[in-house]
């Protein structure tokens, strides 16, 4: 697993070579890898060549340009990023078998042999319409339809290296690291507290605040759960792997949150069986955990006052 900074990688230079890097990477740790002691995953190495490049701070790419999280231009910047990410990964796999002159175990039987993996995409035919995304997204090299058609066929001729390209970690500990955002998740709060083991209590404010992000971060305990969901559905169509989707339930949900629940109320299994279900039809693969939110739990009083806690 590896994931980019999406914050950096929107103002690289040069993307497509940074994501050919990231995937000759990760290609090979998975060719390295040596584990005799489990054959079966030595056995799925040799064979598929899988690797998972995902993404974390897209909550803080947002803010950083003066987007909400869950708002339409969200979306349409969480796509053209994932699409171009799928577009470059695509293309240096194929490059690899080229070079290898191999391909990842039983490609001819694949939807990639016959080209239907990228029907959805090509039917799709995305395009960034916001002139702020435009603008924002203007040093990524975003695929056109005909880009995906002649990669189609390029790949129909060539094959690839590796059978599984993509997946979204969790990236909870490494976003720490880096102080970036985690995962595409929005932010628990602006300023977290954590108790590590050999530090003790630790202070992570999230980024960019000093560049003016901080009226564009909100709590994802304060977010109605289907907008994360559909950000999550709208990366889905170009990962081929699973994504870590965590949702978050205040245990009070306020009113006016969730239609069906006009009025307020105790979070019940029944609100999550319906996001459950939502995510279901937007075609989310799987559903990583479910987190509660309480005053005296999760959520510590350094909340209510994000300004004077760090």
């Amino acid at each position: 697993l590896g994931s980019s900074i999406m914050s950096n990688l929107i103002d690289a230079d040069n993307f497509a070579l940074s994501v050919e890097t990231m995937i000759r990477g990760l290609s090979n740790v998975a060719d390295e890898v040596d584990v005799k002691e489990v054959p079966t995953i030595q056995n799925g190495n040799n064979k598929y060549h899988a690797v998972g490049l995902g993404v974390m701070d897209a909550h803080g790419a947002m803010a950083k340009h003066g987007i909400f999280y869950g708002e339409d231009d969200s979306l349409e910047m969480v796509e053209a990023y994932f699409s171009a990410l799928r577009y470059q990964a695509l293309k240096t796999s194929m490059n690899i078998a080229i070079e290898k002159n191999e391909r990842f175990f039983e490609f001819d039987k694949s939807a990639y042999a016959d080209g239907s993996a990228f029907n959805h995409i090509i039917e799709r035919d995305f395009k960034i319409t916001s002139p702020k995304v435009k603008e924002i997204m203007s040093k990524v090299p975003v695929p056109t339809k005909e880009d995906w058609i002649k990669l189609a066929e390029e790949i129909k001729e060539n094959g690839l290296y590796n059978a599984y390209l993509m997946a979204l970690a969790p990236t909870g500990s490494i976003s720490y690291v880096r102080g970036v955002t985690a995962s595409l998740q929005p932010i628990v709060q602006k300023v977290e507290e954590r108790q590590e083991g050999k530090t003790g209590k630790t202070f992570y404010p999230a980024p960019y605040m000093e560049d003016g992000a901080l009226p564009y971060y909100k709590s994802a305990y304060e977010i109605d759960m289907r907008k994360m969901i559909d950000i999550y559905a709208v990366a889905q169509k170009y990962v081929d792997q699973g994504m870590s989707l965590t949702l978050f339930m205040p245990s009070e949900i306020p009113a006016g949150m969730y239609e069906w629940k006009p009025n307020g109320g105790a979070y019940t299994t029944r609100d999550l069986s319906i996001l459950r279900n939502y995510a279901w039809n937007s075609g989310i693969k799987s559903i990583y955990y479910v987190r509660t939110f309480t005053q005296d739990g999760e959520v510590s009083n350094v909340n209510m006052c994000e300004s004077c806690s760090v």
